[in-house]
């Protein structure tokens, strides 16, 4: 006779909103993380990871982030998202795992996040914020859609891609990605993080 495991119920409508947050994301997980780059309103990048990262759409190329409340009130991401419809998706290598918790770690807004944790830019070729050098793939976006949701609210910005940039060779002719050579990171949950170049494949 097979032994059932057994299952702690628990529901979220009784926790905290800190308490449902450390649950899902600690139980949705590994997840993808989007580095962000924005242009401020005095022409200044702004740089913030968010790990609420999806494919939304194919057809067209739609990638979506969320992006949730911040203490001080809107975060710089999405007034700048808002203001310009503009973005770059940057890839994260698990290299740059310290220096990504780096600029999640600055709440002062305008400050240089890229320079504090000592990444370096290149230009974008259709929109007006620049590429993170370090990353392997990048996706120059515009503004499809932004939804809220929650009481908070978060907003899901949703992103047309209109220009992808990936590191020679990562990407064959039959347009198959190379996952362990993209090096890319996940998150996990708090301030953890795992590789994912090492994979099955079934």
């Amino acid at each position: 006779m097979t032994v059932q495991p057994a299952y702690d119920r628990i529901t979220l409508d009784s926790l905290t909103p800190p308490e449902r947050y450390k649950l899902l994301t600690g139980s949705v997980i590994p997840r993808p993380i989007a580095f962000v780059t924005t242009l401020n309103e005095d022409g200044s990048v702004n740089a913030a990871p968010f790990s609420q990262f999806i494919i939304v759409a194919a057809n067209p190329g739609l990638l979506g982030f969320s992006v949730g409340p911040a203490p001080r009130g809107i975060k710089d991401t999405l007034r700048n998202v808002r203001r310009s419809g503009e973005f770059v998706i940057n890839t994260v290598p698990e290299e740059l795992a310290e220096a990504v918790q780096l600029c999640a770690d600055i709440e002062e807004s305008g400050v240089d996040e890229l320079e504090k944790a000592g990444l370096t830019t290149l230009p974008a070729e259709i929109v007006g914020p620049p590429r993170v050098a370090e990353s392997r793939i990048q996706f120059e976006c515009r503004v499809e859609k932004i939804v809220e949701f929650g009481d908070a609210p978060n907003s899901l910005v949703v992103g047309r891609v209109l220009l992808m940039h990936a590191r020679s060779g990562l990407v064959n002719g039959a347009c198959h990605v190379d996952a362990a050579a993209s090096n890319a990171l996940g998150r996990i949950g708090g301030r953890n993080y795992c590789r994912v170049r090492e994979f099955i494949a079934v």
